[in-house]
């Protein structure tokens, strides 16, 4: 059994979801007995372990999904022409935060076209339908209630600026999948061990937004990139009628723009189905989010406990930008000991 140590940082929520997002690929690759955890350590950090894959071929697996999703008919490059009101826009078919389709035939139109997608054969893989689930959807089912904003049905960790019209899928994910699939192993291999940083897409510059919000502004590797966001389907959302739907690990669960984020740390080997149960769980949200010193707190944190959970990195909100795009970052996260 191989184990393959990530470039990582335990104060970073990137690389938290980097971990999540690389052992999604390698099981939808056929990896089987895959284990997460952070080295327990000062300065820990993230180990795969279990897995048959040399490392090479953990590199290349993460290249063969690149390569896959770069594809036409791969649901990341669907484009969708919307009309909103007074005008035809774009939009990435999949993109939970787009511009406000102006008519009731139009959100109709939208997700036929969707659907269509979604039966292709090739968008039939178990990782496309767990960040389809995680990612959330423009919420037409908000529009007549008290808080009719569509962007009220998508994943908080879904972070992309929509200034310029810019979307998730359209100018993010399908941008990371064609910068990935044009890189060699030992490239991936690199960017992955943290041994290289290379941002393609935001060209190495400071103000490089290849990280999407789970770091602030700056170069990120593009193989972490890649992985990391595919780390957003192990937060697969809860859509409620009336009310926005629940994102797990975001706080408070009534604004379009988080407060305070919150991930679980373990540092005994754990399956990525049991803290994709963690993450979805009412003991998670109590921990991290209950008020200080409550019952609810308390027992929230026992049952982490009893899971095997050794503690919570809080994370602060910034919401940078104008009024028209803001811009949510993670900011460096804390730890906090169960």
């Amino acid at each position: 059994m191989t184990v393959f140590m990530l470039g990582s940082d335990h104060t970073r929520a990137l690389d938290h979801f980097a971990g999540y997002g690389l052992s999604a690929i390698l099981e939808d690759a056929g990896e089987r007995d895959i284990r997460l955890n952070w080295s327990d350590e000062a300065k820990p950090r993230l180990i795969l372990s279990g897995l048959r894959s040399t490392a090479t071929q953990v590199a290349e697996a993460v290249r063969a999904h690149a390569v896959k999703h770069n594809q036409t008919e791969s649901w990341v490059k669907q484009i969708a022409a919307v009309k909103g009101q007074g005008k035809t826009f774009e939009v990435g078919l999949f993109s939970p935060r787009i511009g406000t389709p102006g008519e009731p035939d139009e959100w109709k139109r939208l997700y036929d076209a969707r659907c269509a997608v979604l039966d292709a054969e090739s968008n039939q893989a178990w990782l496309d339908s767990l960040m389809l689930q995680a990612l959330g959807e423009p919420a037409y089912w908000l529009l007549d209630s008290p808080l009719p904003e569509p962007d009220r049905g998508a994943s908080r960790w879904e972070m992309k600026t929509r200034n310029r019209g810019e979307d998730f899928t359209r100018n993010r994910l399908a941008l990371l999948a064609q910068a990935v699939a044009a890189r060699s192993s030992d490239a991936i291999m690199a960017g992955l061990v943290g041994d290289a940083v290379v941002d393609e897409m935001g060209k190495d510059r400071p103000e490089s937004r290849s990280g999407t919000g789970l770091v602030p502004p700056g170069p990120v590797d593009n193989a972490m990139a890649w992985c990391a966001l595919w780390g957003l389907s192990a937060f697969r959302i809860t859509h409620r009628i009336g009310r926005q739907s629940f994102t797990p690990g975001a706080y408070p669960q009534t604004k379009v723009h988080p407060e305070m984020m919150a991930l679980p740390l373990v540092t005994s080997p754990t399956s990525p189905a049991k803290l994709r149960r963690i993450l979805r769980s009412r003991a998670f949200d109590s921990a991290a989010f209950a008020p200080a010193g409550s019952s609810e707190r308390a027992v929230g944190k026992e049952a982490l406990r009893e899971s095997g959970v050794t503690g919570l990195v809080r994370f602060a909100v910034r919401v940078a930008g104008s009024a028209s795009a803001p811009e949510r970052q993670i900011l460096a996260g804390e730890f906090d000991p169960i």
